[in-house]
């Protein structure tokens, strides 16, 4: 039984080391600083305790990664760790992510004295814009209009459901008609008057 779960848990892993090996990236170096990663040129700037590790690096590096001007690996627990960075004084991102900002990421992130490395990329690839990436996503109509088009017909359908579900309720059915009566106004008692006038009786003797 141990030997079953033993083969069936090899048999993950290899699958799974198969499967990183598909989606890695290639890094090529060429010269002691100068390498390129799915054909990118990066330069390495750092090499903090030998934390440049080009097995890891493969197995760890994503496209995104490519928009930036450096990027930033650091060891923790045997994991590598990327971020990207922007250059000094760049406006792309938040301030946090400039890379005169990398001590500060390294004391709060990252375990005291870790061995890390840092890549200046010297083909950083521009993002497209939001207008080529709705068209590639929504055709030649802008996301706003294809939701107000989508909005628009719910609405007539629900509209018409709800029509054809009144129709439906009322048809068959008869409903008598009352007329409602006006109220007549209350009759004010008449006050009588009482005059202070003393009336005599005449009596015959």
């Amino acid at each position: 039984m141990n030997n079953e779960k033993k083969e069936r848990r090899e048999a993950q892993l290899a699958k799974k080391a198969e499967a990183i090996k598909a989606y890695a990236s290639k890094v090529v170096m060429q010269g002691e600083t100068q390498l390129t990663i799915d054909g990118h040129p990066y330069e390495l700037l750092v090499n903090f305790h030998d934390g440049f590790d080009i097995e890891k690096l493969e197995e760890r590096f994503s496209e995104i990664l490519t928009k930036y001007d450096y990027v930033v690996g650091d060891m923790g627990f045997d994991q590598l760790r990327l971020h990207g960075f922007y250059k000094s004084g760049s406006k792309k991102g938040l301030p946090a992510q400039n890379i005169d900002r990398l001590q500060d990421y390294l004391f709060e992130y990252c375990n005291f004295g870790c061995p890390y490395f840092v890549l200046r990329n010297l083909d950083v690839q521009k993002q497209k814009p939001s207008a080529a990436l709705d068209k590639e996503l929504y055709g030649n109509e802008r996301p706003s209009k294809v939701r107000k088009a989508s909005n628009n017909k719910n609405r007539k359908r629900r509209s018409k459901k709800k029509k054809t579900k009144n129709a439906s309720d009322t048809s068959g059915k008869t409903y008598a008609v009352h007329t409602r009566k006006r109220k007549q106004p209350a009759k004010k008692a008449k006050k009588t008057k009482h005059s202070n006038k003393r009336h005599f009786v005449i009596r015959q003797k």
